[in-house]
């Protein structure tokens, strides 16, 4: 079975965001950065248990958090989260 991905509007904007500031550093890193998410994104598509019933995971090559929940058949992507801010604030809004 392959799940379908969910990213609720406050991730959008977190990867949005994310994006541009990579891209504000240095041309491509950006990409760089929605190459890493999409594969997480495969990953948890195929297998969202892959990482032990996990609510959130770590990017390897970016300092963010996924912030998720795994329902029947999808995976809602709360929040992606900047390691470095107010972990009070990882679900504020949302």
């Amino acid at each position: 079975m392959i799940y379908s991905i969910d990213l609720q509007p406050c991730a959008e904007k977190d990867v949005d965001d994310a994006y541009n500031w990579y891209e504000d550093q240095q041309a491509g890193l950006g990409d760089l950065f929605l190459k890493e998410l999409a594969a997480l994104y495969k990953k948890l598509e195929l297998n969202p248990e892959i990482f032990s019933n996990a609510t959130k995971r770590i990017l390897n090559r970016f300092p963010y958090v996924i912030i998720y929940e795994i329902t029947k058949t999808e995976v809602h992507i709360y929040s992606v989260f900047h390691t470095s801010r107010n972990p009070a604030k990882k679900l504020r809004g949302r």
